[in-house]
C-alpha cells in the first residue's frame, strides 16, 4: 500500500484555502466573524434568485458555499480543486478584496476615512 505524500497534502490544502479565501475576498488574516460576514455579502450578491440574469449564478453560488465550508469546517470540495483561479472577481465596492493592496485600501478606507 503506498503512502500518503503528506507534503503534498499540504500543498493541496493551501491551495484551496487561497483559492478559498479569494473567492470569498478575504484575507489570510480573516478570522470567523469576517469570513462569515464576507460569505454573508457574497450569498446576497450571488444568490441565483435574487435576479440579475447570470447564468453563471448556480456556478458562483455553489463555489462561494464551498469556500466558506471548507474555510469554516475544513471540508473540501472537488469544485475547489477543479479550478485554476477564483471565476469571480469579488470586490468590496471599488477595491479588489483578492488583491492585498485592494484590501488594505479598503481596510484603511472603512476604519481610518471619514
Amino acid at each position: 500500500m503506498p503512502e500518503n505524500d503528506w507534503q503534498d497534502e499540504i500543498t493541496l490544502a493551501q491551495e484551496r484555502d487561497a483559492k478559498a479565501r479569494a473567492i470569498l475576498g478575504v484575507s489570510q488574516a480573516a478570522d470567523d466573524p469576517e469570513i462569515r460576514q464576507a460569505f454573508r455579502r457574497a450569498c446576497t450578491r450571488f444568490h441565483p434568485d435574487a435576479g440579475g440574469g447570470d447564468k453563471d449564478a448556480d456556478r458562483k453560488f455553489h463555489l462561494i458555499c464551498c469556500a466558506y465550508k471548507f474555510l469554516t469546517e475544513g471540508e473540501p470540495c472537488a469544485a475547489l480543486d477543479e479550478l485554476e483561479a477564483p471565476p469571480v472577481e469579488m470586490t468590496a465596492g471599488e477595491f479588489q478584496m483578492g488583491n492585498p493592496w485592494g484590501y488594505w485600501c479598503w481596510w484603511r478606507e472603512n476604519f481610518f476615512d471619514s
